[in-house]
């Protein structure tokens, strides 16, 4: 890795996943900037376009909740998800 170096990711929700957030790593991305951004402690995610190319709520919703929440503020009122842990409620 090189210090400084940018890398384009198709995502970053920086509440879900992990401290510094979730990188969404999509079929285009490189596979430095997948390794740059798990070596820096994101939670990174590769998701399939068979599911997440179109929206479904449902289908996404269950994907965060699954991820977990560690933003500072209250989560979203859909999310029945673990407080800073992955995995769903407990």
């Amino acid at each position: 890795m090189h210090e400084g170096a940018i890398h384009l990711c198709t995502g970053w929700l920086p509440d879900f996943g992990g401290r510094l957030g979730a990188v969404i790593h999509g079929r285009f991305d490189s596979d430095a900037a997948c390794d740059a951004a798990d070596a820096v402690g994101y939670y990174g995610s590769g998701l399939n376009p068979l599911y997440y190319e179109h929206y479904d709520r449902e289908c996404f919703m269950e994907t965060l909740n699954d991820w977990g929440w560690f933003g500072d503020d209250d989560p979203p009122d859909w999310f029945v998800g673990g407080n800073r842990r992955h995995g769903g409620p407990e």
